[in-house]
């Protein structure tokens, strides 16, 4: 006979039923029980993990669990590290716990996305079935010189995520259509309410710049000019040091030198990570002076002008209409998902668990 040792709150809200070392599942149970028994780990309500699902999550909290413990401990990576307690908690048991906080959320999101009508089945074997078929799909499409978006093979964890984002995005979009569709009224509410960190402008950092180019007639570089815009803006800089204004200097080494205000918006993350311009603008102090700068073919120097304090000013909700559709799905989504774990009934078989990760 099955015997549960506890039922209790774990972390997460998530409520968990231990089964004692070496009991086997009755076969009275209403859940659907899996043929391969002795691989299932815990059930979420009435899904199964499976054992291999639950290594995958062990092996991606792993690194997360040896960086804690070195910054909090300074325990490094010796034979005993993962049986050793460090504030009365061996590492083995809190990466069993971070897996299995992975899981279960996993599990919950597969039967969301099986309830929508997204996912047909969440198993674990019929995942690892529909992976084999993938991937003989794509090295069949590559063998022949058709075109393969994505790699020729797929590792079972970048599957999983591949597989899982779009379900997730499908689920949105579907419960979107139906129990969540905002009206006006609820859309702006959402904005009014998230404004402040969601969509408060980065701020700005304005410049002065002098520039010179070195390209040719066919947009090349060419090294005598680079040579040359070098000499000119080495000038500038020594100018600029002896206190001369930066029109000034543009006045005083003529046409070949350009002198331009320019606004750096940090919200452009990406773009600014390609621009060494941008990059040295926004750490420049006001009123302080670069070095030069080489960024596309032209060399710069910048002076720091004025900043537009962040959180100062709010996208328009107008223009930003789409993107905060968007973000209220993802917050609908994030806290329904929240919910079912915290309703899920979690049921872990102790031995299997224990043993994952010695």
């Amino acid at each position: 006979m099955l015997r549960w040792l506890t039922r209790r709150p774990l972390w997460g809200g998530i409520a968990v039923l231990i089964a004692t070392t070496g009991i086997v599942m009755a076969a009275a149970h209403a859940w659907d029980r899996p043929s391969n028994e002795e691989e299932i780990v815990a059930w979420v309500d009435e899904t199964p993990v499976h054992k291999g699902e639950f290594e995958r999550a062990l092996r991606a909290n792993k690194s997360r669990v040896v960086d804690e413990y070195y910054v909090t401990y300074g325990a490094e990576q010796t034979a005993a590290f993962w049986t050793t307690a460090y504030g009365g908690v061996t590492p083995s048991e809190s990466v069993r716990k971070l897996a299995l906080e992975t899981v279960v959320k996993l599990k919950v999101e597969q039967m969301i996305a099986q309830e929508q009508g997204i996912l047909s089945d969440i198993g674990y074997s019929g995942f690892l079935r529909e992976l084999e078929s993938e991937n003989r799909r794509r090295q069949e499409a590559a063998a022949e010189g058709r075109v393969v978006y994505g790699p020729v093979r797929y590792e079972e964890t970048a599957y999983l995520e591949y597989v899982m984002s779009n379900a997730i995005r499908d689920v949105k979009s579907r419960l979107l259509e139906q129990e969540w569709k905002p009206d006006e009224r609820e859309l702006r509410q959402f904005y009014e309410l998230n404004k402040s960190e969601l969509y408060a402008s980065r701020g700005s950092v304005k410049v002065n710049q002098l520039s010179a180019a070195f390209l040719d007639s066919n947009q090349e570089a060419d090294e005598t000019l680079k040579r040359q815009a070098r000499e000119r803006m080495d000038e500038a800089t020594a100018l600029a040091a002896a206190g001369t204004g930066f029109a000034e200097i543009a006045d005083r080494l003529g046409v070949e030198i350009r002198l331009e205000e320019r606004t750096v918006n940090e919200g452009n993350v990406r773009m600014n990570l390609r621009s060494p311009v941008a990059q040295i603008a926004q750490h420049l102090a006001p009123g302080e002076t670069s070095g030069v700068i080489e960024e596309n073919g032209r060399f710069y120097l910048l002076q720091r002008l004025d900043e537009r304090r962040e959180g100062s000013e709010f996208a328009d909700f107008a223009e930003i209409k789409d993107q905060v559709l968007k973000d209220y799905a993802d917050y609908r989504y994030a806290e329904y998902v929240r919910d079912r774990i915290s309703a899920a009934e979690i049921r872990i078989d102790e031995a299997k668990y224990k043993t994952s990760w010695k």
